[in-house]
Parts: C-alpha cells; sequence; structure tokens
C-alpha cells in the first residue's frame, strides 16, 4: 500500500508539472508573434546585436521560458535539428516517457519505487536526447545532399558578376529545404548589423555539419587573404560530392550489418509476443512472482544496452 501510494504521488507530481509547462508556454502566442516580428524588424547596433546570447532571428518562440544561461545552448541543440521540434514537443516527450516508466515498472510489474524513480529520470533526460540526435542526422544528411548545389550556384552567381552576398541570397532563394533557410538566416544576420564571418560562424555553430564547417572556413581566409573565390568554391563542391559518394558506398555495404541489427533486437520482442498468443498462461509467474519484475526489468536493460551498442558501432563505422 505504501508504495502504491508513492506512486501515485509521484505521478501526480509528473502530471502537476506537465499542465503547468503546457499553461505557461500557452499563454499569449499573439503577442509573443508580434514581439517576434518587432525584433526582426528593428536594427539594434552592432555591438548589442554581436552580444546577443541567443541566435536573434531564432524561430523557437519558447527559448524565453529558459533561464538564461541555458537559452544559447537549448537554441544551437535545436538549430540542429533544423529546428524540426520544439522546446514544448521536448518537454511532452520526457514527461510521457517518465508516466510510461513509472506505470509500466511501478504499477505492473512492481519495481522498488527508488530504481522506478530512477529509471523515470532516466528517461525523462535519454528519450528527448534521442529524439534530438535522430533528428539531427536526418537533417544532417539531408543538409549534405543539397549543400553542394548550393556551392555550385554561388559559383555560377559569382562568375557572371555578382558579390559574394547576393550570390549567397540567390542560393538562398533557390536552394531547397534544409539548406536554403540556413542561408536565408546568414542573409538576415548581415542585415541586422551582424558582421559575415559572425553570421557564418553562428550558422556553422548551429547546423553542426562539417562540410558546412569547410564552406566558413574557406570564405573567411578568401576574405582575409584573397585569391580566386570561384575556383576554390568549385573545389569545395567537387570535394563534397566525393565525400558524399565515398557515404552512400559505406550505407550500402553496411547494409547487412544494419538490417542484421534490427532483426536481433527485434527478435526478443516477437518471440514474447508470439509466446503470449500461444500460451497465454506462460508469462503469468513473471508479473505474480516479486522476483519476476527484477527479471523483466534486467532483460529489458540488457535489450537496450544492446541495440545502443550495436548503433554506435554502425555510426562508427559509416563515420
Amino acid at each position: 500500500m505504501g508504495a502504491g501510494k508513492a506512486f501515485g504521488v509521484l505521478a501526480f507530481i509528473v502530471i502537476l508539472i506537465a499542465i503547468f509547462f503546457l499553461i505557461r508556454s500557452t499563454g499569449d502566442q499573439r503577442r509573443e508573434k508580434i514581439s517576434t516580428r518587432l525584433k526582426q524588424l528593428a536594427a539594434p547596433a552592432r555591438s548589442k546585436a554581436l552580444s546577443a546570447d541567443v541566435e536573434i532571428l531564432s524561430p523557437e518562440p519558447f527559448l524565453k521560458l529558459l533561464p538564461p544561461k541555458m537559452r544559447a545552448r537549448a537554441d544551437k541543440l535545436l538549430g540542429s535539428t533544423g529546428y524540426q521540434i520544439t522546446l514544448r514537443t521536448l518537454a511532452l516527450v520526457s514527461v510521457t516517457s517518465a508516466l510510461v516508466v513509472i506505470v509500466l515498472f511501478g504499477i505492473v510489474i512492481h519495481i522498488s519505487p527508488v530504481i522506478v524513480l530512477v529509471l523515470a529520470i532516466g528517461a525523462a533526460f535519454g528519450l528527448p536526447l534521442f529524439v534530438v540526435q535522430t533528428l539531427r542526422g536526418r537533417h544532417s544528411q539531408r543538409f549534405v545532399v543539397h549543400f553542394p548545389d548550393a556551392i555550385d550556384l554561388i559559383v555560377r552567381a559569382v562568375r557572371a558578376g555578382l558579390p559574394v552576398m547576393a550570390s549567397m541570397e540567390a542560393a538562398g532563394q533557390e536552394t531547397p529545404d534544409p539548406v536554403g533557410p540556413e542561408f536565408r538566416r546568414i542573409i538576415a544576420d548581415t542585415r541586422i548589423g551582424i558582421t559575415l564571418e559572425e553570421a557564418l560562424h553562428r550558422a556553422a555553430a548551429r547546423v553542426m555539419v562539417v562540410e558546412f564547417n569547410f564552406f566558413v572556413v574557406t570564405l573567411t581566409l578568401q576574405r582575409e587573404s584573397g585569391g580566386n573565390l570561384t575556383e576554390t568554391l568549385a573545389t569545395l563542391s567537387s570535394v563534397l560530392r566525393r565525400r558524399s559518394e565515398l557515404r552512400a558506398k559505406t550505407r550500402a555495404l553496411t547494409a547487412e550489418a544494419r538490417l542484421s541489427a534490427m532483426v536481433l533486437a527485434a527478435m526478443p520482442l516477437f518471440t514474447a509476443g508470439a509466446i503470449a498468443v500461444i500460451n497465454p498462461g506462460y508469462f503469468k509467474p513473471m508479473f505474480s512472482d516479486p522476483r519476476g519484475g527484477y527479471i523483466l526489468g534486467a532483460a529489458i536493460l540488457n535489450l537496450s544496452l544492446a541495440m545502443l551498442t550495436m548503433r554506435t558501432m554502425l555510426r562508427r563505422t559509416m563515420g
């Protein structure tokens, strides 16, 4: 009875935190949009723009809910995904995962409240990070695919007589997502007083793609020391295309290993489901005996660690 009350109190606290966050984040959205729009239209002094802790043109409206020291880090984390997810969604994922862990391990399996609390905290922080890492990987793959085309467009525009800024603006308008919006943010930053070098470094910190870092270094060195920009960018585009081809070959060579990893990860779940359908009473001792909860928890933990290990090995193999 005491354990049940503890789980009930813990679930009630988590639900209250979720409701508080939702009420706070869904305040007056219209006023927030107007305020953000006015800040974009205003042209602050250059020193003030350069000393901002958060990306000035960040599309995330809920960054103000975080403490000032966490805003820049959160904006960098969301920017690495191309702003495909919001802070509110991450908060909902965190709260939902914690509630699922509490219900599954605390009420269904009857594990110790201390262990359930540790697992709930781990799920509340681990699952949002996993979602962010997955979205970041997809965003990076799409960025690498379209980025050489944007460089080629800049090269053609510069050869046609346009300045670098106009060429980058044309690339932002003509290149599809997610490359186009990043170039448009760079141009928008320069229009409110930020230097091109600073805007490029902000974009590099936001995108977190090695290929874009090559572009930033190339453009920065050319502006400082001079040289033939078109030939340098054309060479960079060729190198990036060869890197993409090599990465595609690596994915093809590791396809069998990735499929084997997915089959091995799904096999215990499939086997347990088949046994539960064929013989429904087979797993009853697992839930009626107090030791069954620990055995099931250890099995789930081992399976999760095995999946994480295989995923890490495959990602390192693919570079």
